[in-house]
């Protein structure tokens, strides 16, 4: 893994030596960094929609899952109209999966329960269109954007495809440099539970890395 975070580096000072100062002429972009699963918005409880999906949503040390190390690389191209298409690959691994309990005793909790279903390796191939609003705000440094796409992961032994729905900001260092935090819905279209844990999790997925223009 350590060889692969190497090889992305060189790869993305290549591109940004090789790529011209005019932001319009520089239609591909590549990223890649490190991202965050979190299946709490699988676990179901809460006391309403918003409080189901989102509650919880920063127990970063209690609920994500994160390999350190560059663990996706995406592929994007500009498009038109503010709108770019781009394919990215993600990989993890599930040790904290959260599911509700409402007779557990910790109150702290609210009846969420994290446990470790297998270190479970994880697989995601994810497309995207992506709207950007840079020009809306009219700033040379900050991109907020939103996108929706179609995907498919891979969790253990099971795969199934999902619906994607994100939001991004990126911050451009300089005409060809950037660094994105990026937040992405992932809707199942799997089967929902098997044995009290879902077979095909709906998820958040958090990304943070470098984008370069080419």
């Amino acid at each position: 893994m350590k060889h692969l975070n190497k090889i992305f580096i060189a790869f993305a000072i290549i591109m940004g030596l090789q790529a011209t100062a005019q932001d319009s002429k520089n239609k591909w972009a590549v990223s890649f960094g490190v991202n965050a699963l979190d299946t709490k918005t699988s676990a179901e409880g809460g006391n309403n929609w918003l409080d189901y999906h989102v509650s919880q949503a920063f127990a970063v040390k209690d609920n994500w899952n994160v390999l350190p190390s560059i663990s996706y690389i995406g592929v994007s191209k500009y498009i038109g109209d503010n709108f770019s298409f781009g394919v990215t690959g993600s990989v993890n691994k599930i040790s904290k999966f959260v599911t509700f309990n409402p007779t557990s005793n910790d109150k702290n909790s609210r009846g969420y329960v994290v446990t470790n279903p297998g270190d479970l390796v994880y697989y995601g191939i994810d497309t995207s269109l992506k709207y950007s609003f840079q020009t809306l705000i009219k700033s040379k440094s900050i991109e907020p954007t939103a996108s929706i796409g179609l995907g498919y992961s891979f969790i253990g032994d099971s795969s199934y495809g999902t619906l994607n729905s994100g939001v991004g900001v990126t911050y451009w260092a300089s005409e060809i440099l950037g660094f994105e935090l990026a937040t992405t819905y992932k809707k199942s279209f799997g089967e929902r539970a098997i044995a009290e844990m879902p077979d095909a999790p709906s998820m958040l997925q958090h990304s943070l890395g470098l984008v370069v223009k080419f």
